[in-house]
């Protein structure tokens, strides 16, 4: 496990990213029920204040053979000058490695129905096209994005094995809980020399999501990596966006 600006501490098959700041303080929205669309823009550039990165699908004691790794950290040149986001990175030995990063957010209603468009920017320095190892380490590399009334955490399913406890489904396939929004092949030819991080937007398909929120009015929020190439995937997390309608 590495350490960065802040100590990440491993609970439960995930890292903890402590807070960085008091701005921003975990809250999604503050004020009347929401009763149309908002948008919420997030810029883990910011801080990354109520984020929590875990990891599913693996063995229960082998973080250290899977080298899972996470921090806030400053982001490498090719994705800004001066700029932070958060550091995420595994080797995908189980074939099917989920990745992710999760945050708790309030002010909804309680109990309620709400559809939501997710935006991801992400970096990544892996080309399109590439072979590898169980597949490619771009194209096979699925990114998911999603949202629940429960934290998304690993838990240990009895067997010694971590599983996510909200359906993501697996690989390509989306699941109740978390959909497919892309993957993490950068658009360069896989001949290609260069390797710096290049930034990728992914948006979901409009009006495909909805979850509830709980009692209290929460939503938990997921973006994720679930790997079908059986090697090393490092990415940064940059910015992210919500689109938020009450159904």
């Amino acid at each position: 496990m590495t350490h960065t600006h802040q100590a990440l501490r491993l609970i439960a098959g995930s890292f903890l990213i402590s807070a960085l700041s008091a701005c921003g303080g975990g809250t999604l929205y503050i004020g009347p029920p929401l009763n149309q669309t908002q948008t919420i823009n997030i810029n883990f550039n910011s801080n990354a204040d109520g984020w929590t990165a875990g990891f599913a699908d693996y063995p229960a004691g082998e973080e250290t053979f899977y080298e899972l790794t996470s921090s806030y950290t400053a982001l490498p040149a090719s994705l800004g000058q001066n700029r932070k986001g958060i550091k995420i990175s595994g080797n995908n030995h189980s074939d099917d490695l989920f990745m992710f990063i999760a945050k708790k957010f309030t002010g909804f209603e309680p109990n309620t129905r709400y559809e939501i468009d997710f935006e991801l920017g992400l970096g990544t320095n892996v080309h399109s096209g590439c072979s590898g190892i169980g597949g490619s380490p771009g194209d096979s590399v699925y990114v998911k994005a999603g949202a629940a009334k429960i934290e998304p955490k690993a838990v240990n399913d009895g067997t010694g094995f971590y599983l996510l406890n909200i359906d993501k489904n697996n690989q390509a396939a989306g699941g109740s809980d978390v959909m497919l929004i892309g993957n993490i092949a950068n658009g360069l030819d896989c001949d290609n020399a260069d390797v710096t991080f290049k930034k990728k937007t992914l948006k979901s398909e409009p009006g495909k999501f909805t979850t509830y929120s709980d009692a209290n009015g929460a939503i938990w929020a997921i973006f994720g990596t679930d790997s079908g190439y059986e090697g090393t995937t490092t990415i940064y997390f940059v910015d992210a966006a919500l689109k938020i309608t009450k159904r």
